[in-house]
């Protein structure tokens, strides 16, 4: 009986359920729409805990039709999700209050706090990474100051993926890459710290962490029968431990080599390779596949969010035309991005919509437009200034000595060629995309396939299921040219900063 794998992905615009058969071809997929609520103060970025397993659980069933495959046929399953965020439940189990999601920075005032008390830079040595307000902790930490009613009922903290793992078995587990990686983790020990729980100023919370599953190809349990009444997969079907986003996407790309990078131009503005060291002030160094490894990150809160927002809000004339000649909107604009001259380009974009940012308080903006400014040269500014907030990071990664020879590409612009081009020629390096829109649910069902013994280990995987396209090479012509306009770009950041200094003050 031939088998397949699933793969889940829970992100924070749509969640998706794809069903991979173990040579990496994608059989079915089904998703669903983005679960943001309407916000309820600054900072919030929050989801309907339970309505979205719902509609996980939906497309589950709906993946599993259209593959037309029978239940049994799916070796194991495997789960990931945005990173950060929390979800809260209570001693029974159930969400007691909408989940967070990673950008979410209503705890600014708590990373605020521990600043000015000294446990900051104590947390950050324990976790080896740099917090954010969009972790568990000072989330956590924010419901004790501010929701006493709703802190004192959690009887159980989890990351969405683990929920979703949790409503498939019935098991409360996590993986140490997640947790690790959410900074719940003493990175020395690998293990929970009752003195960092102390230092988040939540110990009576340390009973109500999971169970840590080591590896993300451990099994933690099976599907149960409620679970597949709902879904329409077999019962005891293995589920996998899985692991963040952001790894789950270097897996489905494959991109374990030495001296291969990763950057997810998704959601988030992901930069990760790794090595055996930790390095010092990156955003984070969790757990990898590998024990005595790291997987070392540089991160901010926005990537292709700031294309999304931006053909949301400015995309009109772009989806006119695209209606008129019969073709999406994102040709047009690779069009309309694709003619624009760079040696004459004077519109810099800083693409930070969402936090966590270069700073607390950044924000988006356009510089340096005037009555000659051009619609392409600020859709094409959009994209310049994502490939710059890469850079940004991917230099602080190969200043700390990390060097690189390649990038793997994946998220939503990955899918340009337009875009791919921008990338190598920003950073200098050959841009290699994999051949699957959906590298993330291809990372863990791979973690699920290993798992499940359908593969050996992850190069068994790699060789039988990744697939990459011919690399996107630099064109030197254009390096004095992004280097002139990167400095700049810089300039006008540093400049801000002072902006947003005086914000913080109020």
């Amino acid at each position: 009986m031939e088998k397949y794998l699933m793969g889940i992905d829970a992100g924070n615009t749509s969640s998706k359920v794809v069903i991979f058969d173990l040579y990496g071809k994608m059989i079915a997929t089904a998703a669903t729409p983005s679960m943001h609520f309407k916000r309820r103060g600054e900072g919030f970025e929050e989801f309907d805990v339970t309505e979205l397993w719902n509609l996980i659980s939906v497309c589950i069933k709906e993946a599993v039709e259209k593959a037309a495959v029978a239940p049994e046929q799916i070796a194991g399953v495997g789960v990931t999700s945005f990173g950060n965020g929390v979800v809260f439940l209570d001693k029974e189990g159930y969400a007691i209050a909408p989940g967070c999601f990673s950008q979410d920075y209503r705890a600014n005032s708590i990373i605020e706090m521990y600043q000015r008390e000294g446990t900051y830079e104590k947390i950050n040595d324990i976790v080896k990474g740099t917090l954010f307000a969009g972790e568990p902790g000072p989330i956590l930490r924010w419901y004790k100051e501010n929701y006493r009613e709703i802190y004192d009922q959690i009887g159980g903290i989890l990351q969405f993926k683990d929920y979703i793992m949790y409503r498939l078995t019935n098991v409360f587990a996590t993986d140490l890459n997640c947790f690790g990686g959410a900074f719940m983790v003493d990175m020395n020990t690998m293990d929970y710290s009752r003195e960092l729980m102390d230092l988040y100023g939540i110990p009576e919370l340390y009973d109500a962490l999971p169970k840590l599953a080591t590896e993300p190809t451990e099994i933690v349990g099976t599907v149960t029968k409620e679970a597949s009444e709902i879904t329409g997969l077999a019962e005891g079907t293995p589920v996998a431990a899985g692991m963040m986003d952001i790894l789950a996407c270097l897996v489905g790309a494959g991109a374990t080599g030495e001296e291969v990078y990763t950057a997810v131009a998704g959601s988030w503005c992901i930069n990760e390779t790794h090595s055996d060291r930790i390095i010092p002030n990156a955003s984070s160094n969790m757990p990898y596949l590998k024990k005595g490894e790291y997987l070392n990150c540089s991160y901010t809160g926005a990537s292709g969010s700031n294309y999304e927002w931006f053909t949301r809000i400015l995309g009109g004339t772009a989806k006119l035309e695209a209606q008129d000649r019969n073709l999406s909107q994102y040709a047009v604009l690779d069009e309309l991005i694709e003619m624009v001259p760079i040696e004459k380009v004077k519109v810099f974009f800083s693409p930070f919509v969402a936090q966590p940012s270069i700073h607390m308080n950044a924000k988006a903006n356009f510089f340096n437009i005037d009555m000659s400014t051009s619609y392409a040269e600020i859709c094409y500014s959009v994209a310049e200034g994502v490939a710059f907030i890469h850079k940004h990071h991917i230099d602080f990664l190969r200043n700390a000595g990390l060097p690189v020879k390649e990038i793997r590409l994946t998220g939503g612009t990955a899918k340009s060629h337009v875009w791919n081009q921008i990338f190598a020629n920003v950073l200098q390096v050959p841009i290699v995309g994999v051949d699957c829109e959906e590298t993330g649910a291809q990372g863990v069902a791979i973690a699920a396939g290993i798992g499940a013994g359908v593969y050996k280990d992850y190069e068994d995987a790699f060789e039988k299921a990744v697939k990459v396209k011919e690399p996107v090479l630099p064109d030197d012509s254009t390096f004095p040219i992004y280097e002139k306009r990167y400095k700049e770009w810089c300039q006008l950041n540093e400049i801000m900063k002072t902006y947003w200094d005086e914000k913080s003050k109020g």
